[in-house]
């Protein structure tokens, strides 16, 4: 079955920002080896709205994903993949999801930002829909400072298994090493 890699950026991200293009290139290799890999180019990233950028990954993925698809979000986009997958029809599920400074609360909300906080999400169905859900956080990210306590959050809320990678700050490299060892770690290719 043919796998595939999408991966939603992050606020104020492009395709071409960020480590997608170095990932995009790496992981079409062993062994993690997916077939397609699109990095979404989300509307408005300047101003991401739920319901924009959430319809935006339903006309790109469609209403029921692959059961083989795994998805890669990036800060907002960790949200958007969650509120997607709990949109799906109960019972439907993909192999997972890697979500790289992820957030559930953040030190300093703007306004654009404050209906990703306020907006609740439907963790039961979200959880249900993904059989691997890894989450990558820094002990310094400067949107997110108590990263113990968000660690928390996605261990309790999504079950996610948590990866704290020192000094990584938001990930915005135009290489992440740690990204791409969880996809081949947690995602490798199947024999």
């Amino acid at each position: 079955m043919s796998r595939s890699l999408v991966i939603v950026h992050r606020w104020a991200g492009r395709p071409d920002t960020d480590f997608y293009p170095w990932l995009d290139e790496k992981v079409r290799q062993p062994p993690t080896r997916f077939d397609s890999v699109r990095t979404l180019d989300m509307p408005t990233p300047g101003t991401p709205t739920i319901d924009g950028w959430v319809s935006a990954l339903r006309d790109a993925v469609g209403p029921v994903p692959s059961p083989s698809t795994v998805f890669l979000g990036h800060s907002v986009g960790c949200q958007a993949i969650l509120r997607y997958l709990a949109s799906l029809p109960p019972g439907h599920t993909v192999e997972g999801a890697v979500l790289v400074s992820a957030w559930f609360e953040v030190d300093k909300a703007w306004d654009s930002l404050r209906p990703w906080l306020d907006t609740p999400v439907d963790f039961e169905r979200a959880r249900a829909a993904l059989r691997r859900c890894v989450v990558l956080l820094s002990d310094n990210d400067p949107f997110t400072s108590d990263w113990k306590r968000n660690a928390r959050l996605w261990e309790e809320r999504l079950g996610a298994e948590v990866v704290i990678v020192p000094g990584g700050r938001h990930f915005n490299n135009p290489r992440e090493p740690a990204v791409l060892e969880l996809l081949q770690t947690r995602f490798a290719a199947p024999e």
